[in-house]
């Protein structure tokens, strides 16, 4: 008798995963942001703004060393007040640029974050959709998973809905 209902048992667990991996799929998200239509531009925008942001640092950086090498030549030429007040005029230039420097760095982070976090809002929905329609009712995220069946992976799909309906979205 309990030799049928392990069997009995079994077939049920076995047939229920069965079942179950039908409505399991995963997606690779970061693959869809960095990939889609809307994704590639963003990639570009950031890469210019960031080769932007970089000249210019580096322009404020060579006028600040050539400060520097005009306060170093003439050293022994200036009297002592006139060597101290370049000095002090010259620290709160720097202090002045690494404040320029933070907060470009930080503005350029901020854009990044809010223009992806933008897409995966936009994302979100339609991913939600086709759960729907094809009865998916596990989503997992593809750099989670250590093995899984090609089979399984819808990133291509959603990627393909989202440059259909989102090929163009507007960065600040």
């Amino acid at each position: 008798m309990k030799l049928p209902l392990k069997v009995i048992s079994f077939f049920f667990l076995l047939f229920g995963f069965c079942s179950a991996n039908e409505s399991i799929r995963y997606v690779d998200i970061n693959h869809i942001v960095n990939n889609s239509i809307s994704g590639k531009k963003l990639n570009q925008i950031i890469e210019n703004k960031n080769k932007n942001i970089i000249s210019e640092l580096n322009n404020l950086g060579k006028k600040l060393e050539e400060k520097k090498n005009k306060i170093v030549n003439q050293k022994n030429i200036l009297k002592k007040d006139e060597l101290d007040k370049l000095v002090k005029n010259y620290e709160l230039e720097v202090k002045k640029f690494d404040e320029i420097r933070k907060k470009k760095r930080d503005n350029f982070n901020n854009f990044s974050i809010k223009s992806k976090k933008k897409i995966i809002d936009l994302l979100n929905p339609l991913i939600t959709n086709y759960l729907k329609k094809q009865s998916i009712q596990i989503l997992l995220q593809k750099d989670k998973i250590i093995f899984g069946d090609e089979k399984l992976d819808i990133t291509n799909e959603i990627l393909k809905i989202f440059n259909e309906k989102h090929s163009k979205i507007k960065f600040e």
